[in-house]
């Protein structure tokens, strides 16, 4: 296991990031950088808590403790571990896991279910590569981004079919004995430039033209040819947490990475070419991903209904019946969330031909849909209950000013025996929670709300519905169904 300090020392590697126009030196030393440091370096500080270790850690079979986000899932056990493991990171950072392992390990999932597929059509050796990676991972105790979404270019065409350039998603370019050079730029990328690895598969499903673009492979951050540009960050001033309680202590940090001609050895090959799988790769580490991500909502969510409920009481309304309704469904739709995500494991999909299960899709995508959906509601009741001063509050320097402190504490109070600061830590709170950032990323984050509509749209029994409406209509059509058709008729008759 690594230490929070070991692993510092290993993003000093010469990588190639960019930061608010410069070319950063020291991903660890950088003013801004280290608020995503800080935070992807409590997944070691966690692993190396005592009293975390028997949910956050699994031994090996050489007897080793190694990370257990990093280990197949093989049971709905093991899923609803992993959930646990989740929920714990995302308590800890204020909704926010840990980007050490969290992201990547559903990618990581979804080749370890997909590579054994390809091997088993086109006698590849893929599933090979994709365990060995894994071992890697973690004996080193490893931090991972995962890179999935492509900048894609003119969305109405396909990676192939793209004017301007043939970049837009990452493709192959030149193969080679010994491995393949690759080409192209992902987006979105989280916490890339303050990890070890880069895991990157196709975001999309591919037609034999776009071969190339079906592409599955991991490199070192540092690999020649790699260039990462850092989103622009939320917050511009490292520490400051009375002002951005959680974008100072959170930054995400979706980089774009661009790939210039990068050599990626055979043996970190996980698909090279086979088009038919693409999609499958996307689509089950959606799957994965989606229970990750209404995991760490719910716990979000808990915060978010907190706030809401505590600034209430701050500004004497808690009792107010259009509170009180507002307070109700926010506490409805946190719950709902816990509960949806948790049955996406309880009701988990065995992965034929193979000892590896994962989250129920259906119930993935649904969960992920509602918290999504519902997010701009959210925001705009626990807006109204807060009031103005989630925006207009003074910055913390003015408070906490000799000059000017007295007369905001007086001013700028609540009820009787709330602390004035206390109300504005409150308020500055919710404008973190509810930035312009959190709803764009909660709309579009584990995958957009139309991705979501199409997979639950294609994974639904619709005969089943239509069973239960023609039986109720006595509809007799000769079209056969194994679980209306064996039911007792109903009203009986002869009674």
């Amino acid at each position: 296991m690594k230490t929070p300090q070991q692993y510092i020392e290993s993003l000093k590697d010469g990588r190639v990031v960019y930061c608010n126009g410069e070319r950063v030196k020291d991903v660890t030393t950088h003013p801004i950088l280290k608020i995503c440091r800080d935070w992807v370096a409590m997944d070691y500080v966690l692993q190396s808590d005592s009293r975390y270790q028997d949910l956050l850690m699994e031994k090996d079979e050489d007897g080793e403790l190694v990370s257990f986000a990093l280990m197949p899932q093989k049971s709905r056990e093991d899923l609803l571990r992993l959930r646990e493991v989740v929920k714990l990171w995302a308590r800890v950072c204020f909704g926010k896991p840990p980007g050490a392992k969290f992201v990547a390990k559903d990618g990581l999932n979804a080749v370890t279910v997909v590579s054994q597929k390809i091997d088993k059509k086109y006698g590849t050796q893929y599933a090979e590569n994709v365990e060995a990676y894994r071992k890697h991972l973690q004996k080193n105790d490893l931090a991972f981004a995962m890179g999935l979404t492509d900048v894609k270019g003119d969305r109405s065409l396909r990676p192939s079919q793209q004017k301007r350039h043939q970049d837009y998603y990452v493709r192959i370019v030149e193969e080679r004995k010994d491995g393949i050079i690759v080409r192209g730029a992902k987006t979105h990328i989280s916490q890339a430039p303050l990890c070890n690895e880069i895991l990157i598969a196709p975001c999309r499903a591919m037609r034999e033209d776009d071969k190339a673009y079906a592409v599955s492979f991991a490199v070192p951050a540092n690999t020649p040819g790699i260039t990462m540009i850092s989103a622009e960050p939320e917050v511009h001033e490292y520490g400051n947490l009375f002002d951005h309680p959680i974008a100072g202590s959170v930054y995400i940090n979706d980089a774009t990475i661009i790939f210039e001609d990068v050599f990626v050895p055979k043996e970190r090959i996980f698909l090279k070419g086979e088009w038919d799988f693409a999609g499958q790769v996307a689509y089950m580490f959606a799957n994965f991903h989606r229970l990750s991500a209404e995991t760490y909502k719910a716990m979000e969510l808990e915060l978010f209904t907190g706030a809401a409920l505590l600034m209430a009481e701050y500004n004497g309304v808690e009792k107010a019946p259009h509170i009180r309704e507002k307070l109700t469904w926010l506490v409805m739709y946190t719950e709902a969330v816990e509960v949806i995500g948790r049955s996406a494991c309880e009701h988990c999909i065995s992965e034929p031909d193979s000892d590896l299960v994962y989250p129920n899709p259906m119930y993935a995508n649904i969960c992920k849909f509602y918290f999504a959906d519902n997010w701009h509601q959210a925001t705009k009741y626990i807006q109204d209950i807060a009031g103005g001063i989630a925006v207009t509050a003074p910055s913390g320097k003015d408070f906490m000013n000799p000059e000017t402190h007295d007369l905001l504490d007086k001013y700028l109070g609540g009820r009787e025996g709330v602390p004035t600061e206390h109300r504005l830590r409150m308020a500055k709170l919710i404008r973190d929670l509810t930035s312009s950032y959190e709803d764009v990323l909660t709309i579009h984050a584990e995958g957009s709300l139309e991705a979501q509509k199409l997979s639950i749209y294609s994974l639904a029994d619709f005969d089943r519905y239509k069973a239960a409406a023609k039986r109720a209509a006595r509809i007799q059509d000769g079209v056969k169904d194994n679980l209306f058709r064996q039911l007792p008729e109903f009203p009986p008759k002869g009674l």
